[in-house]
């Protein structure tokens, strides 16, 4: 006698198989949406943070500035993304500017990240709001939980028939294979992974492929990271204006020369040098000019100076000189005497005449100190001490005078 058909056990098999693979595309489609939608706000996020960080130091000088063309041009190139909905620049004053063309988005809901200054990177001027384009991100999670979702029943439907025939001899044993070549190689190598024409077009193939494609990236990345530590090294030693040493190298060097000093019973100078009437050159021709005016000034330091001195620039118009495998303290002198007459001669930037001078102030060692450190109040006071008397000028410091002294009076700073 026939079973019935509901009997038959293909038919129950099919059934089962059928409900199974039902409830596994509603299952599925319900995980892979909520996998999609946090993987595109988690992909969104990463986004937003790498455009920010693209865009973070023109933002910081539109605050800065109060500049509405940066900060619109900030923004235009942010919204231009179709994962953000709106932008808004704030600064901690009364400066602000937003921009937002899709959807009516609340920044209240928006990601803040943080605007510093760009001078010190340290305080806080402002904050850049970005709004999220929900819209955007929840199609794109439908549109991936209902493509995934097809994929994974077509790959179970195939796999019922095929799988048990082809995985080993298909999957299992190129995946091994592999893995084996993979865990051979590491980034930095120039080995790569050779996909056999077998595998070419296949997943496997695609495996491989990508596997050299990290590689290629994981080299790049590591190339970059170095380049960009080099980078930071040199901003971290080098003025960028002037391209004269950073106070950070010269203090270096101050101690390099210093021990030689010691060692072979010579002296070593510290020149502290400030620039007499700077000031005007800004407020009379502009920042671009007493840029063009400091990096003279540079040029003309290191003009009379040997190859083994040093010339700093410390910041604003301030530099310091080092001046190591002195006899005496007359080579100080004639050297601090050249640079007087060196920056007292006009200087010419676009037409603009900038007639400048030089205070400068000595310290030597180990004459007025054998504390390093007390090296720059010394140079720094006996600058001051130049300036009181009528700038223009060069002074020694005092002998045995320590560095925790007094800082100079508030009239010779005025005066400066």
């Amino acid at each position: 006698m026939t079973a019935p058909v509901v009997q038959r056990l293909e038919v129950r098999l099919a059934i089962s198989v059928g409900l199974l693979l039902i409830a596994f595309a509603i299952v599925a489609s319900l995980l892979t949406y909520a996998l999609a939608y946090r993987q595109q706000l988690a992909d969104t996020d990463s986004l937003h943070q790498k455009l920010v960080r693209t865009v973070q130091i023109q933002a910081e000088v539109a605050v800065y500035a109060a500049n509405s063309e940066i900060a619109q041009g900030v923004l235009e190139g942010l919204l231009a993304n179709d994962t953000i909905a709106a932008v808004r620049i704030e600064g901690v004053g009364l400066f602000s500017q937003e921009l937002g063309s899709r959807t009516l988005a609340s920044f209240d809901a928006g990601k803040v990240y943080p605007l510093f200054s760009p001078i010190d990177h340290i305080e806080k001027i402002g904050q850049l709001v970005v709004v999220q384009n929900n819209e955007r991100i929840e199609s794109a999670a439908r549109e991936a939980a209902l493509y995934q979702t097809k994929l994974m029943l077509a790959l179970v439907l195939l796999a019922a028939i095929f799988l048990a025939m082809v995985t080993r001899i298909m999957v299992l044993n190129p995946l091994a294979r592999l893995a084996q070549a993979m865990a051979a190689i590491q980034p930095g190598s120039s080995r790569r992974l050779e996909i056999d024409p077998a595998h070419a077009g296949d997943e496997i193939g695609q495996v491989s492929a990508s596997a050299n494609a990290f590689l290629d990236a994981a080299d790049a990345a590591i190339a970059e990271v170095n380049a960009h530590r080099l980078e930071l090294q040199m901003l971290a030693n080098q003025d960028p204006l002037t391209g004269l040493p950073t106070m950070r190298l010269a203090a270096d060097r101050l101690q390099v020369a210093c021990v030689q000093a010691r060692r072979y019973e010579q002296k070593v100078a510290l020149l502290f040098i400030d620039l007499d009437g700077f000031k005007a050159v800004n407020d009379q021709a502009g920042h671009d000019a007493g840029d063009l005016v400091l990096k003279e000034v540079a040029r003309r330091l290191q003009a009379n100076l040997r190859a083994d001195d040093t010339a700093a620039r410390i910041g604003g118009d301030e530099f310091v000189v080092i001046l190591g495998g002195l006899s005496d303290a007359s080579g100080a002198a004639r050297v601090a005497e050249n640079i007087v007459i060196a920056l007292s001669h006009p200087i010419d930037v676009g037409g603009y005449v900038a007639r400048l001078g030089a205070s400068v102030g000595i310290a030597l060692y180990p004459d007025h100190t054998g504390d390093i450190s007390a090296m720059r109040g010394i140079a720094d006071r006996a600058m001051y001490k130049v300036k009181r008397a009528g700038k223009g000028d060069f002074a020694f410091g005092d002998e045995g005078e320590s560095g925790a002294d007094s800082e100079p009076d508030a009239d010779a700073k005025s005066e400066a």
